[in-house]
């Protein structure tokens, strides 16, 4: 008779997945939080600045974008340490956005004041540009980036309003959207999938430039901020909704893309979310002691 054999007393499950949850306000210093799929507080990682943008680099760290003080890129490592990449550069004076495709260490970054988007790498080398954008002339636009597998850039804007694809040089700004409106986009880490929101509650995945499957929030709920989700390890898809009267806290949402269910995670009741990313557990107890913890 088989028997089926539990962790030993004391022995911690390592979750599947984790989410990293950037918070804080416009001026104030900021928080990344490490949070299992049930809500339990795993780490934090105290900045400088809020972070509103991040991207998972490989399986063992984080790249942030912070527009404060001039503008900063960071990395925080898979012990919980942050560093600083690139401060105050003439290039990136406002950078909102970051993205990384899979196993890269080419880094994506969009400025919303400098209007382009510029590649640096997780070293922090001079970043090169990759794009000017045009379209938003008297105030900052949104911007929400990704990378694919196959090296497209997937690029969400209110400026020249839409999600566009972009490859190889073909980085013009007069492309054609592939949708209509401003969104947040992701890309799966391990495949060519991406995914781009829709207001007020629709999401929209592809495979390259083919439409494989609408998704759409559950009743009542519409996309938070300018839409944030997250593609996880095991392929599901992660976003972030409110009600639709646009009040109350955030929820997290986990999408079985294949099989059309939806399970609700947990809401986000601690500081303001600006950005989120999921991935794999990295040890960040190692710098940061006794966080285990509910936000419930």
């Amino acid at each position: 008779m088989n028997v089926l054999k539990g962790p030993a007393p004391n022995q911690e499950v390592m979750p599947e997945f984790v989410l990293y949850i950037s918070c804080g306000d416009e001026t104030g210093p900021g928080k990344v939080y490490q949070v299992d799929e049930n809500g339990r507080v795993l780490g934090v990682v105290n900045l400088p600045f809020t972070a509103t943008g991040m991207a998972l680099h490989r399986t063992h760290g984080l790249v942030l974008a912070i527009p404060r003080d001039g503008g900063k890129i960071m990395r925080i490592d898979d012990s919980g340490k942050p560093a600083t990449l690139l401060e105050k550069d003439e290039t990136l004076v406002h950078p909102v956005d970051v993205a990384i495709s899979g196993e890269s260490d080419s880094v994506l970054v969009a400025d919303n004041i400098a209007d382009i988007m510029a590649a640096t790498t997780s070293a922090g080398i001079k970043p090169k540009l990759y794009q000017r954008l045009e379209g938003q002339q008297w105030s900052a636009q949104s911007m929400s980036v990704a990378v694919t597998n196959d090296k497209h850039v997937i690029f969400g804007t209110d400026g020249d309003t839409g999600i566009y694809r972009l490859g190889g040089d073909d980085h013009s700004a007069s492309a054609d959207p592939l949708l209509p409106g401003s969104g947040g986009v992701a890309a799966d880490p391990k495949s060519v999938q991406w995914a781009a929101t829709q207001n007020p509650d629709q999401i929209y995945v592809f495979e390259g430039e083919e439409l494989m499957k609408k998704l759409r929030l559950p009743q009542g709920k519409s996309m938070y901020r300018n839409g944030l989700l997250s593609f996880s390890p095991c392929g599901s898809l992660c976003v972030a909704a409110r009600d639709s009267d646009a009040t109350g806290e955030p929820w997290l949402l986990m999408y079985d893309i294949e099989e059309d269910k939806i399970r609700s995670l947990f809401p986000w009741t601690r500081e303001t979310m600006t950005d989120f990313v999921v991935g794999p557990r990295m040890l960040w107890e190692r710098n940061s002691p006794n966080t285990y913890r509910s936000i419930r």
